[in-house]
């Protein structure tokens, strides 16, 4: 009985997991569509918009290709969060939509609704004076199982090409995400690079053997 209650453990476990990976996974790809624009277009950003690693003016939108496609858009509206006033992006992939709310203050950029079952919990995702390699690390629990989530600025004032365009002043900031459920280590680890433009947005998300996500168009209103 003991090997039998101790296999569908395990196997719980790794269901649990592997929904939670999904999760990651889309989090990490709704935190791209967030934040970022290529400059394709004629439009001038505003000066707000060029001093901001995320622009959040309303009807700026955003389309994204690689290994998912996806699209983002500030809705203009606002949301009120632990006292605090968050500006509204909606991301679409296919037939399904994500709202999720961003905030910015002091240089520290804090998300809501980012992943699912996390309620209003906030989730710094940049830290513009962080000094690079410092982490800063959060945690979060879904579904029993804790995930770690340490996030550093590793580099800062780089030029980085994308395709072919190269934008200057930009941010590197590296995740790495780890699980462990009941106490117990899971030994699962999950690295991302994300590289923000100053003014520019988030320009590439690189989840390493899952791929890439890259900015394809934008329009800052």
């Amino acid at each position: 009985m003991a090997a039998s209650d101790n296999y569908l453990k395990l196997h719980r476990i790794i269901y649990i997991v592997m929904n939670k990976l999904k999760l990651i996974l889309l989090w990490c790809l709704v935190v791209g569509a967030l934040a970022s624009c290529t400059k394709e277009d004629d439009t001038t950003p505003n000066l707000e918009a060029a001093e901001d690693y995320f622009p959040t003016t309303a009807g700026s939108n955003w389309t994204y290709g690689g290994a998912i496609q996806y699209t983002a858009r500030v809705t203009g509206n606002t949301k009120e969060i632990n006292g605090k006033t968050y500006f509204e992006y909606e991301t679409q992939q296919g037939s399904t939509s994500n709202k999720s709310y961003l905030l910015k203050e002091n240089g520290n950029y804090s998300a809501v609704g980012f992943m699912p079952n996390t309620g209003q919990m906030e989730i710094f995702i940049l830290k513009e004076e962080s000094i690079a390699g410092k982490p800063w690390v959060q945690e979060f629990t879904i579904n029993g199982v804790l995930t770690t989530l340490t996030m550093s600025v590793e580099q800062k004032g780089i030029t980085k090409t994308v395709g072919d365009k190269t934008f200057d002043d930009v941010v590197n900031v590296k995740a790495i995400y780890t699980y462990s459920y009941m106490g117990q280590d899971l030994g699962t680890e999950i690295v991302a690079n994300y590289y923000y433009a100053k003014g520019v947005g988030l320009i590439l998300s690189d989840f390493g053997a899952q791929g890439q996500v890259k900015l394809l168009s934008y329009e800052i209103k």
